[in-house]
């Protein structure tokens, strides 16, 4: 008997069988969908979550200025105002400047801490950030109109900025805000450039670069000063701030390790009150494919089980089967089937009830995911890979479950049972 007759007779006899067959698969889909939606979720919150880190740049070092612990009791200036001294200074950028030599670009950065409002006078959630023109290249950024920060800018301390795409759309809503004015604190900036990042890149202090307004670092020094004020909740915080973010772009993404290591040893040495923070995203990028490899096996684990589950679950059903079809088995034997004829279609029957238990978890956890994805607003990804494995473990699964209920069948004897009741 070939494959494809014994394939007709597997197929003729879970027909014959339907719920029985449905019920013997319930286990497998299940397991299916679960690794499905499993390694989706995963994969989703990977490829999430190391393109933000990739974004960042894995050839960039960030040092951003941190609140010390010591700060809370900040000394009275001059007009008996509390003011809270900390972060990195601009002698820190010029000392990586200076010092390393495999930096391509260092940018300082400092948030303004201001508030912007509409046209109509209604407060907006706007970061207005101030740096040099070396941050458009150092974020991998582009400009959809006009032109970005230029030397001659911090030369001349001119009062011109660059807006984003987003922050754009709520000061101007439709108009168009080229050669427009942006009222910043007390001073107009008029606006040079538009700049856009439709991937939700962030700047090296975490704000998102398409909702923030820029404006030269020297300009912002000369006309506002390093102290600031924040508000909230009725509360005011006078901060004396220099830079709140120091980018380094190395030429190597190979040098990262060894520069972070030299400039946190500087900055240790230089802020006694460790009020920096380093950030490395090579670093992170390391650390998040090893976290998301330990993920990906406990959750594979877990739908390994699942799957073992159903496979035990088969194994019950084919052992049901071979005892329920003795005389079926007996009148085969007795008409001249051979044992492995007897072992191939009991085998075949489990590997297609895995087999098709496995298309439909395959379906349902393509449909699971897409659930999560829509209503969760969880990222979940559904490669190819995933699907053939999935369904290569399904029949992987009837084979070696079944093999068991197959050997009992071949070896069952004939004469016992067309005898049997």
């Amino acid at each position: 008997m070939n494959l494809l007759q014994t394939l007709r007779i597997a197929l003729l006899d879970l027909s014959l069988h339907k719920f029985r067959s449905a019920l013997a698969t319930l286990g497998i889909i299940f397991g299916v969908a679960s690794v499905e939606a499993m390694v989706s979720i995963s994969e989703g919150a990977r490829q999430e979550a190391l393109s933000r880190i990739t974004v960042m740049g894995v050839d960039n070092v960030i040092v951003r200025s941190v609140k010390p612990a010591d700060a809370d009791r900040p000394a009275p200036d001059s007009g008996r105002r509390y003011v809270l001294n900390y972060g990195l200074l601009r002698m820190d950028l010029e000392h990586v400047r200076k010092v390393f030599p495999e930096v391509r670009y260092a940018v300082g950065s400092r948030n303004m801490r201001t508030t912007i409002y509409a046209e109509s006078g209604r407060q907006l959630d706007v970061t207005v950030v101030a740096t040099e023109p070396e941050f458009l290249e150092l974020t991998r950024s582009r400009m959809t109109a006009g032109r970005f920060l230029v030397p001659l800018d911090q030369k001349e301390r001119t009062q011109v900025c660059v807006i984003g795409a987003e922050a754009a759309r709520k000061v101007f809503t439709f108009h168009e805000p080229l050669d427009q004015f942006v009222k910043v604190q007390n001073s107009y900036y008029r606006i040079v450039g538009i700049l856009d990042n439709s991937a939700g890149t962030k700047d090296p202090a975490g704000n998102d670069l398409s909702n923030q307004i820029i404006i030269p670092l020297a300009t912002a020094q000369a006309d506002f000063g390093d102290l600031s004020v924040q508000r909230s909740s009725g509360n005011s915080e006078v901060s004396n701030i220099q830079l709140d973010s120091i980018a380094i772009q190395l030429t190597d993404s190979g040098l990262v390790p060894g520069t972070a290591a030299r400039l946190e040893n500087y900055l240790q040495h230089s802020h006694k009150l460790r009020d920096f923070q380093l950030v490395v995203p090579l670093e992170l990028l390391r650390q998040k494919a090893a976290t998301q490899r330990v993920f990906t096996i406990v959750m594979g684990s877990i739908g390994g089980l699942s799957l073992l589950i159903g496979g035990i679950g088969i194994m019950n059903i084919m052992l049901a089967n071979v005892f329920d079809r003795r005389k079926e088995i007996g009148t085969r034997r007795a008409l001249g089937a051979r044992r492995s004829d007897i072992q191939r279609q009991f085998l075949l029957e489990a590997a297609t009830l895995t087999t098709f238990g496995g298309m439909v978890g395959v379906g349902v956890g393509y449909l699971l995911a897409r659930v999560i994805a829509q209503y969760a607003q969880w990222p979940t990804v559904i490669s190819p890979v995933a699907i053939v494995l999935g369904l290569g473990i399904s029949s992987l699964t009837g084979i070696v479950f079944g093999l068991w209920p197959a050997r009992q069948a071949a070896r069952t004897n004939p004469i016992e049972a067309l005898r049997a009741d």
